[in-house]
C-alpha cells in the first residue's frame, strides 16, 4: 500500500460506538486551522498588537499564525501515535510495535525540528531552524495544555525523532507540509531577527491560548463529522473547513460584543443618586490612548466598586477592552460582587448584544436572564483517549466547560476570586486558554490589600502579563501600605516595558492614581456621610466582650463580633444564644456548605444590609469569621472584634454604622446619621511597654497560628491605643487616620517592637521572604515563551498552588437516603455545587474503613453519573443518628475522626 498523509488518522472513535470509526488527520488540523482563522475576526483575540510590534502586516501575522495551527498535530503522523488505535481500516498506516511513549505534543515539536525544518529551503521559510520558527511550533503543538519537552523527562538528554517516525512517517509529514504551503499561501516573510524573536516570545502565550480554543473547536463533531475518505485539501477547506467553523465559533457563543455608548458614565447605576468624588473622578478623567492601570484609595463606603465600573465602561467605549475579570479574594465576597455586577453588566453592552457573565464559582443566586454560560459542548460524542494523562480535545473540553471557574474567563464579564486569575501565570494545564481570556478585558481587583507575599509575587507577574497582552488594570483597596503600592505600580509599568523604577511620593488619602508611560496621582475628596470618628475602647478578655455584646443586644442594638478562628466563633455563639432570644445569634464562618453559606449571606444582607428596618435589626447579633470583613455590604450598631493586623481592623470597622440610619435604626431618607457615635471594642491583650513572650497567645491560643506576628499586632494595638480612634480618611499625619495607622505597622513605626515579641516578628518576615520566594520559583518564565523551560514545574502530577499554608480540600456532602447516595443541598439547582464545602486538607485524608465498606458500591454508582464527583473528588456520605447527620474519615496522622453537619454550626469534628 503507498503511504500518503491521507493514510493516518487523526480522530478515532472509542471502539463499539456507532458512527465513522476516525477522522483523516489532514481534515482535522484543516479542521483546527479554519476555527483559528475564524477566532481572529473576533476583537478579542486579534493578532494586531503582535503585527504592530513585529513591524509586520496583520494579514501577514494571521496567515503565518494560520499555516502553523495547520501543524498543531504533526505529532500524530508519528507511528507509534498511529498503533494507538490498530486495525482500523486497511487504507490507514499499520501499526509497527512501537510504543507510544511521548505525548504527541511533543512528538510534533521533534518532527518540526528534527524531520522539517531541515530540509525547508530559505525561499519556502527563511532560516527556518531559527528560534522565531520554533516559538510558532511550539504555541502550536503545545495545545493540549502544556508546552512540548524539548529532553527525555527528568533530564537533559536529546529526543531523537527517528525512534518515533519511520520514514513514511517522515515522508508523509513532509508531504502535508509542502500540500499546506500550496493551500494556504504563507506568505513571503523576511528573516526574522533576534528582536523580533524575544517580540515574539512574549506573545507566544496568546497564540498558546487560541491553539487550544481552536482545537477544542476543531473537534466537535457536531460541525466536523469524521471522514474516512480522502479528497483534495483545497476542496475539503473552501467546501468544508471554513464555513464550519464559522458555525462552530458562533455557536460556541463566542462573538464581538459592541459596547454601549454612554454619554455620562454614572448612568449606568440606576440607584446612584450624586456621585461620590470618586466616581465622578472615574467619570471625568482623561483616558491615556493605551492601556492604562487605576489605583483606587478610598474609604469603606466611597463607592469605589462604582468607580471601577465606571472606568471598565469607558475603557471599554474607547475600544481598549471588550470585556471585565472582577477578581476578589473570597467566594463568599465574589457572590456579592456577581450580584451587584448581574444588575448592572448589561448597560455595558449595547441594547442587541448578548454577553454572558459567569460566577467563578458554583452558585444557586442566578440572576433572571444571565447567559451564565459559553461555549456550550452539547451532546457530542466522545473521541478516543491517547494516554491516562493525555485526554482527548474533545474530553478536555468538556471538563473546562463543567467547572465555571475556568469559563469565567471567557466569558465577556467574569466575577470570581482572584485565585482563577493567578493561574493564568502558573505552570498548570491550560494556563494559556486562562491568560488568553484575561486579554482584553479589564482586570479589576478588589481588596488588593488583602494577600500574602506569595499571591502578591503571583499578582505582580500578573500585572505584567496583562500589561504586555494590552489589558488595563483597576485595582481597588481602603489600606495600601505605600511600599506595596509601589511594588504593584512597578509591576504592572513594567509589563509595558518601562523599566524605570519610578515611584509615587504621595501620602495623600483618599487617592486616584493612574498610570501608564507616567504616573498620575490626584486625591478625592471625601463625603460628609463617609467622613467619621470610630472611637476605639480595648477590651482585655472573653467575659467582658461577652458582656459588651448582650448588653448592647439587650439594649435594642444590633451587634457583630468578629472573631479569628472558627472554633471561637462557635464558642461565643453557644455562650450568646444562652442569653437571648431564640434565632437572634446568627454564625458565619467558611465551614458551611455553599448553599447553606448562601442562605446565611441572604440572611445576614436581610437583617443588617443597607436596606434592612430597625424591626428586623433590633437585638440582633452576628457571630463570624474573616468572611465577614471584606467586600459583604453589612452594617450594624456595635462592633466587637478580636485583635487582627491594623488593616483587617481597619477594614471590620467598614461595616460599622456603615449606612446613615434614624436614631431608631431605620433608613436615614436623607442621608444624615443619627445614632450614637460608632464605637469598636477590640479584644486583645494590653499594648504594655515590656509584654511576655506570651503576650498574644495567651488569650488567643487557635488565633495566634492564625496572625503569627505578635509584633506587629502589638505595634497596631498600639497606635490605637495612642490614638483611641480610627479616622476615615483623615488628613496626612492625622492621628488615627487611614494612613497613619497602615503606615505605623507597615511602613516607618515610630515605636520598636518589644524584644519578647521581636523573634516572632522576625520569624513572620522570615516566612514573609520564604511566601516571596516561592511565588517567584512558581510562576512562569514568561520572558522565555511557552516553551518546557519556562518553568520546572510543567510535569502532569505537580500541583501548583495559587495560595499558600496548609492545603485545602473540597468534599462534597451526600445524605444518605434508603440506600441511596443524594446531595445534602435539595436545590435542584447547582446541588451538589452547593453541598461542598471546603476543610484543611489534613482533616480527611480519606473516608474511614467503615464507611469505604458501607457505601463503596454507592459512591461507584454516584460517581458515574456526575462528572463532578469523578476521582479524585472527594464525596463523604453522611448518616442520620438521633436527628444529627455523621460522617466517618481519616485524617493525615491515620486516626479515625467522627464529623457532624447541620445548618446551624456547619461542620464539626466531635
Amino acid at each position: 500500500m503507498a503511504v500518503t498523509f491521507f493514510s493516518y488518522w487523526g480522530k478515532a472513535r472509542p471502539a463499539g460506538e456507532k458512527g465513522e470509526s476516525y477522522h483523516l488527520l489532514p481534515f482535522h488540523c484543516l479542521d483546527v486551522a479554519a476555527c483559528g482563522r475564524a477566532l481572529l475576526h473576533l476583537p478579542q483575540f486579534s493578532l494586531a498588537p503582535l503585527a504592530d510590534e513585529l513591524g509586520w502586516p496583520r494579514e501577514r501575522v494571521e496567515a503565518v499564525f494560520v499555516f502553523f495551527l495547520a501543524l498543531h498535530d504533526l505529532g500524530k503522523f508519528s507511528r507509534s501515535f498511529q498503533g494507538l488505535a490498530p486495525n482500523l481500516s486497511d487504507t490507514l498506516v499499520p501499526a509497527d510495535g512501537r510504543s507510544y511513549e511521548l505525548r504527541h505534543d511533543t512528538l510534533g515539536w521533534l518532527c518540526w525540528a528534527q524531520i522539517l525544518a531541515p530540509a525547508i529551503t530559505d525561499a519556502a521559510l527563511p532560516d527556518a531552524e531559527s528560534g522565531f520558527w520554533a516559538v510558532w511550533v511550539k504555541s502550536v503543538v503545545g495545545h493540549h495544555g502544556r508546552p512540548p519537552q524539548e529532553t527525555a523527562s527528568g533530564g537533559t538528554l536529546p529526543l531523537d525523532a527517528h525512534r518515533f517516525f519511520m520514514l513514511d512517517d517522515a515522508a508523509a509529514a513532509q508531504a502535508f507540509f509542502d500540500q499546506l504551503q500550496s493551500l494556504l499561501m504563507l506568505p513571503d516573510v523576511p528573516r526574522p531577527s533576534r528582536q523580533q524573536t524575544s517580540i515574539l516570545k512574549c506573545h507566544a502565550w496568546r497564540l498558546a491560548g487560541l491553539s487550544v480554543l481552536a482545537d477544542w473547536l476543531g473537534s466537535n463533531q457536531t460541525f466536523f463529522p469524521y471522514r474516512t475518505t480522502g479528497t483534495a485539501l483545497d476542496e475539503y477547506w473552501q467546501s468544508c473547513a471554513l464555513p464550519q467553523a464559522d458555525k462552530a465559533v458562533e455557536a460556541a457563543g463566542l462573538r464581538a460584543q459592541s459596547p454601549r455608548q454612554w454619554q455620562r458614565p454614572v448612568e449606568l447605576f440606576d440607584y446612584l443618586g450624586e456621585p461620590t468624588p470618586l466616581q465622578r473622578r472615574a467619570a471625568e478623567v482623561e483616558l491615556l490612548p493605551g492601556p492604562q492601570l487605576f489605583l483606587l484609595e478610598d474609604v469603606t463606603g466611597a463607592g469605589k466598586t462604582e468607580a471601577a465600573l465606571i472606568l471598565a465602561q469607558r475603557l471599554m467605549q474607547a475600544g481598549l477592552a471588550n470585556g471585565l475579570y472582577f477578581a476578589l479574594p473570597s467566594m463568599a465576597t465574589a457572590n456579592q460582587m456577581y450580584q451587584r455586577v448581574g444588575r448592572v453588566y448589561r448597560q455595558l453592552y449595547a441594547v442587541d448584544a448578548s454577553p454572558s457573565l459567569v460566577l467563578a464559582h458554583g452558585a444557586r443566586q442566578l440572576v433572571e436572564g444571565f447567559r451564565d454560560s459559553i461555549l456550550y459542548p452539547g451532546e457530542q460524542p466522545a473521541d478516543r483517549h491517547y494516554l491516562p494523562d493525555e485526554a482527548s480535545a474533545t474530553a478536555q473540553c468538556s471538563a473546562w466547560l463543567a467547572d465555571n471557574r475556568k469559563k469565567a474567563l471567557l466569558a465577556e464579564v467574569g466575577v470570581g476570586t482572584l485565585d482563577q486569575a493567578l493561574l493564568a501565570v502558573l505552570p498548570v494545564r491550560h494556563q494559556s486558554l486562562r491568560l488568553l481570556g484575561l486579554s482584553g478585558k479589564v482586570l479589576l481587583v478588589d481588596e488588593v490589600h488583602a494577600y500574602d507575599p506569595y499571591m502578591m509575587a503571583l499578582l505582580k507577574t500578573l500585572l505584567t502579563a496583562h500589561a504586555r497582552q494590552g489589558g488595563s488594570v483597576v485595582m481597588l483597596s481602603a489600606t495600601l501600605p505605600l511600599t506595596l503600592r509601589d511594588q504593584l505600580l512597578s509591576a504592572w509599568r513594567h509589563g509595558l516595558g518601562h523599566a524605570d523604577e519610578q515611584t509615587l511620593d504621595d501620602c495623600r488619602y483618599p487617592l486616584a492614581i493612574q498610570a501608564g508611560k507616567g504616573l498620575r496621582a490626584h486625591a478625592c475628596a471625601t463625603r460628609p456621610q463617609v467622613r467619621r470618628r470610630v472611637s476605639v475602647r480595648q477590651i482585655h478578655s472573653e467575659d467582658e466582650a461577652l458582656a459588651v455584646v448582650l448588653a448592647q443586644a439587650r439594649a435594642g442594638r444590633c451587634v457583630c463580633w468578629i472573631r479569628n478562628t472558627v472554633n471561637d466563633a462557635r464558642r461565643a455563639w453557644k455562650s450568646l444564644r444562652e442569653g437571648l432570644p431564640e434565632g437572634d445569634v446568627e454564625l458565619f464562618h467558611s465551614r458551611f456548605a455553599m448553599g447553606d453559606r448562601l442562605d446565611i449571606e441572604g440572611r445576614v444582607l436581610a437583617r443588617f444590609g443597607k436596606h434592612s428596618t430597625a424591626l428586623q435589626r433590633r437585638g440582633k447579633v452576628l457571630v463570624g469569621t474573616q468572611v465577614l470583613e471584606q467586600s459583604l455590604d453589612f452594617c450594624v450598631d456595635v462592633m466587637v472584634s478580636d485583635l487582627a493586623p491594623i488593616d483587617l481592623l481597619i477594614q471590620r470597622a467598614g461595616r460599622l454604622q456603615r449606612h446613615a440610619r434614624t436614631a431608631s435604626g431605620d433608613p436615614a431618607v436623607d442621608g444624615i446619621e443619627q445614632r450614637e457615635p460608632p464605637v469598636l471594642y477590640v479584644l486583645g491583650p494590653e499594648p504594655v511597654d515590656d509584654p511576655p513572650v506570651t503576650w498574644y497567645s495567651a488569650l488567643f491560643p487557635e488565633g495566634c497560628f492564625v496572625y503569627a506576628n505578635a509584633g506587629g499586632l502589638w505595634l497596631g494595638a498600639r497606635a490605637l491605643q495612642r490614638a483611641g480612634c480610627i479616622v476615615t480618611p483623615g488628613d496626612p499625619g492625622e492621628s488615627g487616620s487611614v494612613r497613619e495607622l497602615v503606615e505605623a505597622v507597615y511602613g516607618n513605626a515610630t515605636e520598636s517592637i518589644p524584644d519578647a515579641l521581636q523573634k516572632a516578628a522576625n520569624d513572620q518576615l522570615g516566612k514573609d521572604y520564604a511566601m516571596q520566594s516561592q511565588g517567584q520559583f512558581n510562576r512562569i518564565r514568561l520572558d522565555m515563551g511557552y516553551c518546557w523551560d519556562s518553568s520546572m514545574l510543567w510535569f502532569e502530577d505537580s500541583r501548583v498552588p495559587t495560595r499558600l499554608g496548609d492545603e485545602s480540600l473540597t468534599i462534597y456532602l451526600a445524605r444518605e437516603i434508603e440506600g441511596r447516595l443524594l446531595p445534602l443541598s435539595v436545590d435542584e439547582c447547582l446541588a451538589w455545587e452547593q453541598s461542598a464545602v471546603r476543610i484543611d486538607a489534613r482533616r480527611a485524608k480519606c473516608l474511614s474503613p467503615e464507611w469505604v465498606t458501607r457505601y463503596d458500591v454507592a459512591l461507584q454508582e454516584l460517581r458515574s453519573r456526575h462528572r463532578l464527583l469523578e476521582e479524585p473528588a472527594f464525596v463523604l456520605p453522611l448518616v442520620e443518628v438521633d436527628g444529627v447527620l455523621v460522617g466517618k474519615v481519616i485524617d493525615h496522622r491515620d486516626r479515625e475522626q467522627a464529623l457532624r453537619y447541620d445548618a446551624v454550626q456547619g461542620l464539626v469534628w466531635e
